[in-house]
């Protein structure tokens, strides 16, 4: 049986679809991390939910596909620290949607996990392993507490500027007006 696979995240982001085979056990058949589990310090932590949304066979299908066009996700958040080793070269220039400016730098640690958890370096031995690679990350620092104004200054901002045709946008949950 032949099924075109995607894996949620891959749908969402409108990356690529690719032909695959299907075991009668439902599994892909020779698909799988194609050296293993990534050699990332905290992937231990991740492994469990990764595995259950088939991330590693999405890797598997991503590390054999030559060549691909990174794709931007906006972050809409409390920050993100552009420095951190597990997103370097990653994080592009963002914005501030409170003092109307570029500065992104952390104000807490949840955007820059946010970050993380889509786009950090899979196999440099540290940190997590992120779920997509060849990503751009782009900042939008909301402010200290996510606001329904907030939100609709990121995406006046994303749809005005036409950000570098992003795919995605991550936010937190709104608590304020």
């Amino acid at each position: 049986m032949k099924l075109l696979v995607s894996s949620f995240w891959f749908f969402l982001c409108d990356l690529f679809y690719v032909e695959a085979e299907v075991g009668e056990n439902g599994h892909f058949r020779g698909l799988g991390p194609v050296n293993g589990d990534p050699n990332d310090r905290l992937y231990y932590r991740q492994k469990d939910y990764l595995e259950a949304i088939s991330i590693p066979e999405a890797w598997s299908i991503l590390d054999s596909t030559p060549k691909r066009t990174p794709v931007t996700i906006a972050v809409i958040d409390d920050g993100i620290e552009a420095a951190h080793p597990d997103l370097k070269g990653t994080v592009i220039k963002g914005y501030n949607v409170v003092d109307k400016n570029d500065d992104t730098s952390p104000r807490g640690r949840h955007g820059t996990c946010m970050a993380g958890i889509v786009g950090a370096i899979r196999n440099n031995k540290i940190g997590m392993a992120g779920i997509l690679d060849s990503v751009r990350i782009l900042p939008i620092f909301d402010g200290e507490v996510l606001s329904y104004s907030a939100i609709e200054d990121a995406f006046t901002y994303l749809i005005n500027k036409r950000r570098d045709d992003v795919k995605v946008i991550l936010m937190t949950e709104v608590s304020g007006s």
